[in-house]
């Protein structure tokens, strides 16, 4: 039986115009509110996340927050963090980032806070649908 082991981690600061909002809120909502501790949903305030990025299928690039995939990368910045994923292997790559809401939703950015209010997200960044809403695992049919 082997030894577990963490992976070193590589830290990489974004500068404030490197930061980008994570795409696939709406799908990944039921994800981000499980992850969020009591306290930090009901005072709907952000919270600063360390996001672990991850390749994922294809080129595309994965972030997770407390061990549960939370966003994935725009397509516009997932080649630049492909690389340095294949370049950094053996090691985690860490970004600072927030969680925060948006309207009804809960969204991740990645890099530092901004100062001036955090950015609608942008057009095209939630392309899949949401999950059918589900009790005990069966989903629910839409009333009219």
């Amino acid at each position: 039986m082997g030894i577990l082991r963490r992976r070193p981690v590589l830290r990489v600061e974004l500068r404030p115009d490197e930061a980008f909002g994570l795409g696939e809120a709406a799908a990944l909502q039921t994800a981000l509110v499980g992850v969020l501790r009591a306290a930090e949903r009901a005072a709907r305030a952000p919270v600063a996340a360390d996001l672990a990025l991850e390749a994922g299928a294809g080129a595309r690039v994965v972030a997770v927050w407390r061990n549960v995939v939370v966003g994935f990368v725009p397509p516009d910045h997932a080649p630049a963090l492909h690389d340095r994923l294949a370049g950094a292997a053996g090691t985690r790559l860490v970004v600072a980032g927030w969680v925060h809401r948006d309207g009804d939703l809960w969204r991740v950015r990645a890099g530092p806070r901004p100062d001036d209010g955090f950015p609608p997200a942008s057009a095209g960044a939630d392309l899949l649908p949401p999950p059918p809403r589900r009790v005990l695992g069966i989903p629910l049919a839409d009333q009219p």
